[in-house]
């Protein structure tokens, strides 16, 4: 943690609340004097790997120019016992996690629920790589795609900002995870429907496609567990590569078949793999937020750990909920 301290003046400072406000960090103000000139001190306790964003805007809401006005930054030293809890939970883990290790994982979750550009253009590449294996019955090619895929970050953003009470940052990594299935879906859609114009796209689903064209209960419950060693595997430390390959398994590919079933007019793969996507995403947000659930990660005042578990019962509730349509949707069927 940094110890982030600015000074300036009293008309900049409204706009230096906002910016910290929308970092999210705590912080107290005081009326200093600088230079021999009243200014406004804003002191807050920051994470490292958003200090250059905040720097950057703070920046452009205070005139540096000024003598008295400033913008500095230092190492604290000290023990936070903010997620205490957290980390006695995980101590049974290898490679014990210590107090900042915990916070860095915590606070991450925040940049992880959200997508940009690059994220997106790399989903945009994996589908049309998972495109190629599918037509061509190339599981080499399919697992090459999932290496490419980002879809664990919005994963574990999701339950970790459930399981701390942060719904708004929870929302915003499914809105992520869907703007990258959409994109995965969009691309596989154009692709096949520039190849299927050349005349070089399969006239009949290949094995590899008709295997994601296919639903059912048995699917449910492997993405739910998958979900959960996702996480776990996440909390033990393995390799995020590793577990992110096998979260990209249920969903890349399945995906991607939408948009080649769609451009062929092969309705009922079409049905199947929709139906797959929208068990495993269900599953896989079902059996991440379990597994963090079980974990006991949550915040360290009572107040935040009553109202965080509150606000997880209720979204596992719905996702319980959804969850058993579908099973009894496949049940009917």
């Amino acid at each position: 943690m940094l110890r982030l301290e600015v000074n300036c003046d009293e008309s900049e400072g409204e706009r230096v609340e906002e910016i910290l406000k929308k970092w999210n960090v705590q912080f107290y103000v005081e009326k200093a004097r600088s230079n021999g000139k009243a200014v406004l001190r804003f002191t807050a306790l920051v994470p490292e790997f958003v200090i250059n964003d905040i720097a950057d805007d703070l920046m452009k809401a205070i005139d540096l120019r000024k003598g008295h006005s400033s913008i500095t930054w230092a190492s604290v030293s000290g023990k936070s016992v903010k997620y205490s809890s957290s980390l006695k939970s995980l101590a049974k883990y290898k490679r014990r996690w210590t107090l900042a290790a915990i916070e860095g994982l915590i606070e991450n979750a925040n940049n992880q629920a959200r997508v940009d550009p690059i994220q997106l253009t790399l989903g945009a590449v994996a589908s049309i790589i998972a495109l190629f294996g599918l037509i061509n019955d190339s599981i080499v090619m399919i697992i090459s795609a999932m290496l490419l895929s980002p879809i664990l970050g919005p994963l574990y953003g999701f339950s970790l900002n459930v399981v701390m009470g942060k719904g708004r940052d929870a929302v915003d990594a499914v809105y992520s995870i869907l703007k990258l299935l959409g994109v995965i879906f969009t691309s596989a859609l154009l692709v096949a429907f520039l190849l299927k114009a050349l005349g070089t796209m399969p006239a009949e689903p290949t094995h590899e496609i008709l295997l994601r064209g296919q639903s059912g209960i048995v699917y449910i419950l492997l993405a739910v567990i998958l979900g959960y060693a996702g996480i776990v595997a996440i909390v033990s430390r393995i390799p995020e590569i590793l577990a992110g390959v096998s979260i990209a398994a249920a969903l890349v590919p399945p995906t991607t078949v939408i948009g080649i079933s769609l451009a062929m007019g092969w309705w009922g793969v079409f049905e199947g793999s929709l139906v797959l996507t929208l068990e495993n995403v269900l599953g896989l947000l079902s059996g991440s937020l379990l597994g963090l659930y079980v974990l006991n990660v949550s915040p360290r005042s009572y107040y935040e750990k009553r109202a965080a578990k509150i606000y997880t019962k209720r979204t596992m509730a719905v996702l319980a909920l959804m969850v058993g349509i579908l099973v009894l949707l496949e049940l009917l069927v």
